[in-house]
């Protein structure tokens, strides 16, 4: 979620956003770059009878694809299963480009409204306060500039896919969603500026992979133990960073967290 500087604060008439690519690359850097999802794709884990009991004590079945997340070992032939491995993505991933066409086909609405788009659907404290709550979940589909959108887009790939392998199709929409509301009210209450961006929800999305790392950890491993610490350690970063910087909403990033910390807790 990232501030932005309006002429009017009241319909956002004229809004304008910030242009410094120096920013937006020390951003880029510290944005789930380091949270090391990619990196984990090699990871294979051991001893399908720890995986088979991930499996059983997760509690979002609904969805669950053939080859459920946490069932690491043996397929009955002897085999190791390892395209069960918990840490990989998703390879049908629908819901994951669904979210990324959608953060492309808000920045796109933007530009081609001229910014009206902007005026109409970003989180403005005033205009929510006058009714408009819509713009607490729209404005997460609004983007300050290509850069903020490579950046949004590159970490809802990175973390989305590994999401979705474990809750499902829907219950990462659902995450997705309630993360951004979650984050927009925070903001709101919390800062007074405009704001748009999907970082929030990005955030959320890494709050529920965390919570569900956590209460898995004693089946997952040593590998849930690295996850954890590349979270912690990356939300740090960007924490620090967003209290040195105007330009980022670190309310917005709390309370995503927060929104999908508590969605996986009462459903993962």
């Amino acid at each position: 979620m990232r501030p932005f500087v309006s002429t009017n604060a009241t319909t956002t008439k004229g809004a304008r956003f910030p242009h410094n690519m120096g920013t937006f690359t020390l951003r880029a850097t510290t944005t789930f770059l380091s949270i090391g999802f990619s990196s984990s794709r090699g990871r294979r884990r051991k001893g399908g009878e720890r995986g088979g009991k991930g499996a059983a004590r997760n509690s979002i079945r609904s969805e669950r694809h053939t080859n459920a997340v946490g069932i690491v070992g043996n397929d009955g032939n002897g085999n190791n299963n390892s395209k069960n491995e918990p840490f990989t993505n998703d390879p049908k991933r629908k819901a994951t480009d669904a979210l990324l066409l959608s953060l492309l086909a808000g920045y796109s609405l933007q530009l081609l409204t001229r910014q009206k788009a902007t005026a109409a659907f970003a989180k403005v404290n005033e205009n929510v306060s006058n009714g408009q709550y819509y713009r607490l979940l729209t404005s997460a589909f609004l983007h300050g500039g290509l850069v903020h959108l490579f950046v949004n887009m590159y970490s809802v790939n990175a973390i989305g896919s590994a999401v979705e392998r474990i809750f499902g199709k829907t219950h990462t929409y659902a995450a997705f969603t309630l993360s951004a509301l979650s984050g927009n009210i925070a903001s709101y209450k919390m800062s007074k500026y405009p704001a748009v961006g999907a970082s929030g929800a990005i955030f959320g999305l890494a709050g529920a992979f965390a919570v569900y790392l956590y209460r898995h950890k004693d089946v997952l491993g040593s590998g849930a133990e690295e996850q954890l610490n590349a979270l912690g350690t990356s939300l740090m970063i960007n924490a620090v960073y967003g209290a040195t910087s105007a330009r980022v909403d670190n309310w917005a990033h709390f309370g995503g967290v927060v929104g999908g910390g508590t969605y996986a807790d009462l459903f993962g």
